[in-house]
Formats: C-alpha cells, sequence, structure tokens
C-alpha cells in the first residue's frame, strides 16, 4: 500500500510540473522532472539495468547543457549538440507510424460568419511567411501545418471561440505517414519506453508567460524540429514527416468531456508537420500536397442551420462526446472529404466505394 501511494505521489507531482506554474524557471522543472521520474523508475522497476540509468543521467545533462548554450547566443552550436546526443540516439526518440486515411482537423476562427477557401486551410503560404512567429514546434518564417486528431482540442487551443463560425477542415493522409512521438504518459509507463519518455515530459512544459514573445519552454521543443530538419536534409531515405505532441489541453481544471487517459487521450494528440519545399505557385509544400487530401472548410453554425429539421438520438450515458458538436462537424467533414475526392478515382465502381 505504501508503495502504490508513493507511486501514485510521484506521477500526480509529475503532472503537476508539466503544468505552468507561475514562478519555477525551465531548469527548475527539468531539475524536479529528472527527480521525480527517478523515483517512478526507483519504485516501478527496481530492478532497470545500470547503462540505462546512465543514459537517463546523460538525457537530463544534456538538455540541460543544450538549454545553456541558447541562453548564451549560441543556438547554432547547441542545435547541432542536441542532434548529435539526442535526436540520433535511437534510445531517446520514439517512432509513430500514422496510418494511412487517418482523420485529422484545423480550425480557423473568424470575427464574422464566413467561408475561407480551400487552400486558405492548409498552412500558411511561402510568401506570406513573414507571418510566422514562434510556436512550440514552430520557428520564426518557418511554414508549417499544425493539425489535431479531433476538433475538440482545435477548439481549445484556439482559446475557445465561438465555434459557430469557426471554419472546419478534415485533412487524411493518403499515405502511412512516420512522425515523431513527443505525447507523455502520466500513468501507464512501458518498460521498454523508459528512456523516451523523459523527451516528451521537457518538450510538454505548459508555458508561465503564454504572452510574452520569448518563452523558455519552448527552446527545447523547437530544437527538436530544427533537428528534424537537419536529418530529412541529410536522409534521403529515411524521414520523419513532423512531430506528434499531447496538447497541454488535455490537463486543464475543467475539460468539457472527463479524460480517461488510456481511452480518451487520442482526442488530445496534435501534429505539426513543417512545410518541406519545393513550393507550387500557391506557395504550399508539394510534398504536404502529396501526402493530405482535405476537405472544403465548413462551420458548425451553417451545417446545423442546413440540419435543422434533423432527428436526435438519445443522449449515451457514457460518451457524450458522441453527440456534441464537435463530433457531428467531425462526421460532416468525413462526407465533405469523399465529396471533394471523389474526382480523383479512376472509375465510377471506385468513387461509389467511398
Amino acid at each position: 500500500m505504501k508503495r502504490n501511494n508513493s507511486l501514485k505521489r510521484a506521477k500526480t507531482l509529475l503532472k503537476e510540473t508539466i503544468l505552468p506554474t507561475g514562478s519555477l524557471s525551465f531548469l527548475d522543472r527539468v531539475d524536479n522532472l529528472e527527480k521525480i521520474y527517478r523515483d517512478i523508475i526507483a519504485i516501478e522497476y527496481p530492478n532497470v539495468p545500470r547503462e540505462s540509468l546512465a543514459s537517463l543521467e546523460s538525457f537530463w545533462t544534456v538538455i540541460k547543457h543544450c538549454y545553456n548554450l541558447h541562453q548564451e547566443g549560441l543556438s547554432a552550436e547547441a542545435t547541432l549538440f542536441f542532434y548529435e546526443k539526442i535526436f540520433c540516439n535511437e534510445d531517446y526518440i520514439e517512432k509513430y507510424e500514422l496510418e494511412p486515411q487517418s482523420r485529422l482537423y484545423r480550425i480557423r476562427k473568424t470575427e464574422v460568419s464566413g467561408l475561407f477557401s480551400k487552400e486558405e486551410m492548409f498552412h500558411i503560404p511561402f510568401d506570406k511567411r513573414h507571418l510566422i512567429t514562434n510556436g512550440r514546434y514552430s520557428i520564426n518564417g518557418i511554414p508549417s501545418l499544425y493539425l489535431c486528431e479531433s476538433t475538440y482540442i482545435c477548439w481549445e487551443e484556439l482559446g475557445n471561440p465561438n465555434f459557430d463560425t469557426c471554419n472546419v477542415s478534415m485533412f487524411v493522409n493518403e499515405q502511412m505517414v512516420s512522425v515523431i512521438n513527443v505525447a507523455p504518459i502520466m500513468k501507464a509507463f512501458d518498460k521498454d519506453k523508459i528512456l523516451k519518455y523523459p523527451l516528451a515530459y521537457v518538450c510538454s512544459l505548459g508555458t508561465n508567460h503564454p504572452e510574452g514573445p520569448f518563452k523558455e519552454e519552448y527552446v527545447i521543443p523547437q530544437m527538436l524540429m530544427q533537428c528534424l530538419l537537419i536529418h530529412n536534409k541529410r536522409n534521403t531515405k529515411t524521414s520523419y514527416v513532423g512531430i506528434r505532441y499531447l496538447s497541454n489541453k488535455a490537463y486543464v481544471q475543467r475539460p468539457l468531456f472527463p479524460l480517461n487517459e488510456k481511452k480518451d487521450l487520442k482526442r488530445y494528440f496534435n501534429y505539426a508537420f513543417p512545410a518541406y519545399g519545393p513550393y507550387d505557385n500557391d506557395g504550399l509544400s508539394k510534398k504536404l500536397k502529396s501526402i493530405f487530401s482535405w476537405s472544403s472548410p465548413d462551420t458548425y453554425g451553417r451545417y446545423r442551420l442546413r440540419t435543422a429539421n434533423m432527428s436526435v438520438e438519445e443522449r449515451p450515458t457514457t460518451d457524450t462526446y458522441s453527440v456534441s458538436a464537435f463530433s457531428q462537424i467531425e462526421n460532416w467533414c468525413n462526407v465533405q472529404w469523399a465529396h471533394d475526392n471523389m474526382l480523383s478515382y479512376n472509375s465510377w465502381e471506385g468513387a461509389l466505394s467511398l
């Protein structure tokens, strides 16, 4: 019983450290993560080989060194060191395969009720790169396509705008996509992945100063994205298309939907896909356009007007998400995507199979 209580307390502290603290610096929080994670491993896996424990110590040392180099203005040196010591070490990097025909979503908010063009739902065009600011996995001037596994988390990420006027599109990958997975796990730990989780924790730290132009919690995630670009430039045969990460909104105080980590966590995954060149005449990445097909945007307000007489199923007792506005617009996006891409098939037989 004492062991279980100690483990539960350690995992609670892990979650609290990832959430914004308002006071502790990035390095202080990394120190806390290191101590808490060491305690968790000691409790849950007391027989972990010495080599793994040594690798864990090395990981935390490298992270702190890279951050300090960046703070000294040596960001290029920090990135190359990170690339050599972390990115090129398979012990620390987890690969995730996004199965073909997976459904992802993007929302753009508007102040008035109107629709963007289909192309405007993709990434910011290369010729408008001056509009791109820093984000957790976004670097000034480098376009990226941000997608989510649910419209709900899109809405949370945008700060809960008026959902009736938000433009929503669904994206479908036409091929297997390899990404780097930095989605932290709080409850169930896989013994074979204990060296991979720390990077996810470091990359997921909530920012203490969300309105500030510089967010120290973004230094390592941005370094990871830069290393991905370096890797893809140097390796033509094996490449990562993007990064999969867990939204901090998964652990907000009052989510609309109760979070069961094993069952519902999928709704909270995000993806960042850098817009690789070359670019089409519209300024959009040819590579990303070859990977994804997507629907023309629609809004929930317009959809609701068109379906005013639609019968509503009995409210379920266990899964309220299935009858929410977010679930309904996702189903509609699926229909819209099928309509938009029907003509790409070579025969009516192929089209009707949708």
